[in-house]
C-alpha cells in the first residue's frame, strides 16, 4: 500500500505493521519510539505565519536591532568561533577535507 492510498488510521496501522514486521528488532523499537513521540505531540501542528517571508519587510530599526544582537553574540562567543575557524583551517591544511563542488560547480555527492 502506498501512503497515497491509505486514508484511515487503521490502513496506516496495517501498512506500518507490515513494514515493522520486516525490520530487525532494534529498528522496530525505533519506529515504535518515534510513534510514541508523535503521539505525545500536539494534536494540531502550529499554524504557519501568514507570510513566512515577513522578515524581508523588516524596518531599518528592526534590522539594526538584529545586527546588534548578532554582534553581541559574536563578542560573547568570539574565542569559540575563532577556535572553530582554526580547527577547520587545520583540517583543510592537512587535506582532511574534500571540496564541496566539483570542477563544474556542481555539489559533490
Amino acid at each position: 500500500m502506498s501512503t497515497r492510498e491509505a486514508y484511515r488510521p487503521k490502513d496506516y496501522a496495517r501498512a506500518a505493521a507490515d513494514i515493522i514486521a520486516l525490520l530487525p528488532r532494534e529498528r522496530a523499537m525505533e519506529v515504535y519510539d518515534f510513534a510514541r513521540f508523535l503521539q505525545a505531540q500536539e494534536s494540531q501542528p502550529p499554524k504557519p505565519k501568514e507570510n513566512a517571508d515577513d522578515w524581508l519587510n523588516d524596518t531599518e530599526e528592526q534590522m539594526a536591532a538584529e545586527d546588534l544582537a548578532w554582534e553581541g553574540t559574536y563578542r560573547r562567543h568570539r574565542d569559540e568561533f575563532l577556535a572553530l575557524r582554526e580547527s577547520a583551517q587545520a583540517e583543510i591544511d592537512a587535506r582532511k577535507t574534500r571540496p564541496m563542488f566539483d570542477e563544474h560547480g556542481e555539489l559533490e555527492s
